[in-house]
């Protein structure tokens, strides 16, 4: 549905490549999610589109719960995640998606900002305008909802992006992936679901680089006075050195942190 920016601002699950070298090197080792954890995270993607939202509630109220203690503070450092099914990609739109050799991180990370206003600024603003550094193409179109979504006058937003992205040493990168946004509510009030994947292959123009398939969701609740934010995202990288999926992988958890801050500093100055 669009071109997938390949650092995806708030939850840019693409890499940055100046992280080249590191790519085909590997980065720290990240540990393994628990299962109940990382089931979760798959069940969100998966089951994004039900209509009944009652068991996505179920599972956004379990992660609320579990986030804590030992379990948030690993959750912040980074897990590493491996169950996508192929059922869960099976429908997308897109070219033919696959599941296998997919690379899966999951980070925990917190907003001091309401899900209203996070909703607002991902779903209003050019990330072109919030990361210029980044992106040198950002094209987004909604389907449906833009006008609403972000003051909940609707609980639904879908469209796609295409995107050019700076991504140093390995040049500009191309993406193109569809976008989906909707509310629900939870224990903890209202929280917000984001989901895209590529529709297409995504393209560097240096060092052979090829991204054939990026899924990623963020799930976005109510804690305190701000949000706590889950992003999740499972991906195949391949490089003129050969795979680079589990590095790339790894950078993902590294941006992300750098985003989440980006990201309401951006907020802080703008909205």
């Amino acid at each position: 549905m669009a071109k997938v920016e390949v650092r995806f601002n708030m939850s840019r699950c693409s890499i940055p490549l100046w992280a080249a070298a590191g790519l085909s090197i590997g980065c720290a080792k990240v540990d393994e999610a628990p299962k109940e954890y990382e089931s979760a995270v798959a069940y969100v993607f998966s089951h994004f589109e039900d209509e009944d939202p009652t068991e996505l509630v179920d599972t956004i109220d379990f992660l609320d719960e579990w986030l804590v203690g030992a379990d948030l503070d690993a959750a912040q450092e980074g897990l590493a995640i491996q169950n996508l099914s192929n059922s869960a990609v099976a429908d997308l739109e897109g070219h033919a998606h696959q599941t296998s050799g997919l690379e899966g991180v999951s980070l925990a990370t917190e907003s001091r900002y309401p899900t209203c206003t996070l909703m607002e600024a991902l779903t209003q603003y050019s990330f072109a305008r919030m990361m210029p550094d980044v992106y040198i193409t950002y094209d987004r179109e909604f389907d449906e909802g833009r006008d609403c979504i972000a003051n909940r006058d609707c609980m639904w937003a879908e469209g796609r992006v295409y995107s050019v992205a700076d991504w140093g040493l390995l040049g500009e990168v191309t993406a193109e992936r569809r976008i989906q946004y909707r509310w629900v509510q939870t224990a903890a009030g209202w929280a917000f679901l984001q989901r895209w994947w590529l529709t297409d292959v995504s393209t560097g123009t240096r060092l052979g680089l090829t991204i054939d398939d990026q899924y990623y969701v963020g799930i976005n609740f109510p804690d305190g006075n701000g949000t706590r934010r889950v992003h999740a995202s499972w991906l195949t990288m391949e490089m003129a050195t050969g795979d680079a999926s589990s590095g790339a992988s790894k950078q993902l958890i590294k941006n992300w942190k750098k985003d989440a801050s980006d990201l309401d500093g951006w907020i802080a100055e703008n909205l």
